[in-house]
């Protein structure tokens, strides 16, 4: 329902992840076979996991090497010419070690283009990626420890462009990543004291080129979290206090602009929970403060109540701050003619978001379900927005002050009718907007409104199981194109279009066979590109695809699991 973006802050196992070079990739970069569970806040995070949380946080729990599985292997294939590989192993080495491996292949060797623009409807590429993990378990310290690593090379463009053979117009990008991670926990004698820190180096470096415009770079980053925990007098009352460094150095190069920073951010924070018969706060604040931009405080509450045993009403607010990269974070603007416009300076982005949730538990004909309604609104004391309407040849970013917002509501249901069968239901609307030229204007390509169905069903024996969903997007505004001489005017608003995705899973013994379809309703945004047939001319512009190119999907695969 569209929570992933630049202003969540995404983690890995409480280690700030996804961010720097990494941001624009999202959620995808990481294996989903990897995770064991995806744990979900709206609104501003706690001050224990830092700063950069300002619309939510979003935090992966990966499989543990005492608790995955002794061998895990997937297989996945789909029509356009996707395939997929991936195996896991845990082995316990004794009552205290344990170890696991993650891995992780893919390819795309499909050159698809169905509508016959000449350009591929989806990039070509491969993926390999690689984790292993450590754990030890003692009476008064247990740790962590390991490493990722990945690459990723993708190829798009026209289909006559490959990377031996670069004839046409191209899009390459070449991403490697690798970072170690250590996570230590010394218990005290008095009960629930501990201290925990957290370690973590990365690096990241990517290089590619949108035709004749290139992109390089690469990132260095080191973080340290340390935490104190403990109770006063009881457990009702507990505290967090702590310290956390952030050193980086990233470096963001396009064409003829240059971005080279390097980040010396030491923080200090503490964190107070109430835990009451029918209350439930959670009182927090830090203070970091960054060499170059200067100290920031961030303050922060969250908040539930139980109006009764089935019905909980929650509330949160706080401030936060991340510096932004423009250049990895609009990379895909640079499939196009325009010139980049940014300012000279680029200041931190800071934002105050306020919340209030009301989640209640119902019964209907003697079966269980759930309703949750939220209103989330952000205010950005500065943004750096993307202004894609001032020109005809350039995309202008520029720092506005206490001139952008966003209103967010969703209404969320489930319900089973019987013991096997779940239906969830789900709306969002998003009201986004910014100064345009002396204007409010909703920013482009986000669509207002869009609403989720979701079907679950397991057979009795839990051999067979079905899930259908079918999402619907709003129209959203697109950038405005001005007339110019040989080029048409084009619509300003995208159209209301459906996803619609099923799985059936077969279960027999250890093995899973699964049969499944993506975009069913077949939808196509149809000619996306504008002047394709031009790809170095001043009119091409790929960047007003809003909706799916590729049609419908079918894939097929299986899984095979073999308990510790």
């Amino acid at each position: 329902m569209g929570l992933d973006g630049v202003y969540t802050q995404i983690q890995l196992e409480n280690i700030p992840y996804l961010r720097g070079l990494e941001s624009s990739f999202g959620l995808q970069s990481i294996p989903g076979t990897w995770i064991e569970s995806i744990q979900i806040t709206k609104g501003t995070g706690n001050v224990v996991n830092g700063y950069e949380s300002m619309a939510g946080l979003v935090n992966l729990e990966m499989k543990k090497p005492s608790e995955m599985e002794k061998f895990y292997f997937n297989a996945y294939q789909n029509r356009f010419g996707r395939s997929e590989m991936n195996m896991n192993a845990g082995t316990k080495i004794n009552q205290k070690w344990s170890t696991g491996i993650l891995g992780h292949a893919s390819s795309m060797f499909g050159n698809i283009d169905h509508n016959m623009d000449g350009f591929r409807d989806i990039p070509m590429g491969d993926n390999v990626a690689l984790m292993n993990r450590w754990s030890f378990q003692g009476k008064k310290m247990e740790a962590q420890f390991g490493f990722n690593v990945y690459q990723d090379r993708k190829t798009g463009g026209q289909t006559t462009f490959y990377r031996d053979n670069p004839n046409g117009y191209g899009v390459v990008m070449n991403s490697r990543h690798a970072d170690v991670y250590a996570k230590t926990g010394f218990f005290s004698k008095k009960p629930m004291r501990s201290i925990g820190v957290v370690y973590n180096l990365k690096y990241q470096a990517m290089n590619g080129a949108f035709g004749i415009r290139d992109f390089q770079g690469e990132e260095k980053r080191v973080y340290v979290n340390a935490i104190y925990d403990d109770i006063i007098a009881t457990s009702d009352h507990k505290v967090k206090l702590g310290a956390s460094f952030v050193g980086l150095q990233i470096r963001q190069r396009v064409q003829n602009l240059d971005q080279r920073r390097t980040e010396i951010v030491p923080g200090i924070f503490g964190e107070y929970t109430y835990t009451g018969s029918r209350l439930i706060t959670v009182l927090g604040a830090r203070y970091d403060q960054h060499f170059t931009y200067g100290g920031q405080f961030s303050p922060r509450i969250h908040a539930k109540y139980a109006l009764t045993q089935r019905a909980d009403l929650r509330i949160t607010a706080g401030k936060g701050w991340r510096v932004p990269n423009y250049m990895i974070d609009n990379i895909s603007l640079l499939a196009n003619s325009k010139t980049w416009i940014a300012p000279s300076e680029i200041k931190p982005e800071i934002s105050w978001n306020a919340g209030i949730s009301l989640v209640k538990d119902f019964t209907v004909l003697e079966k269980n379900g759930n309703i949750s309604l939220d209103f989330y609104h952000t205010l950005f004391q500065n943004q750096l927005i993307v202004d894609r309407d001032a020109a005809l040849d350039a995309i202008v970013f520029q720092n506005l002050a206490n001139s952008s917002y966003s209103n967010s509501f969703q209404l969320e249901m489930s319900y089973s009718p019987t013991k096997n069968f779940e239906l969830r239901f789900a709306y969002k609307h998003l009201d986004v907007k910014a100064l345009y030229d002396g204007v409010m204007r909703q920013q482009v390509m986000i669509p207002k409104n869009r609403g989720f169905v979701n079907l679950a069903y397991r057979t009795r024996n839990k051999r067979w199981e079905f899930d259908a969903t079918c999402t619907i997007y709003g129209s959203g505004r697109l950038p405005v194109i001005l007339q110019a001489s040989g080029l048409e005017q084009h619509d300003e608003q995208s159209s209301v279009y459906p996803m619609v995705n099923s799985q059936i899973t077969h279960i027999y013994k250890k093995w899973n066979f699964y049969l499944g379809g993506e975009n069913l309703a077949n939808f196509r945004q149809l000619n996306p590109i504008i002047d394709a047939q031009n790809p170095f001319g001043s009119s091409f512009d790929a960047n007003r695809v809003w909706g799916p190119i590729m049609g419908w999907n079918v894939y097929a695969g299986l899984r095979y699991a073999m308990k510790g």
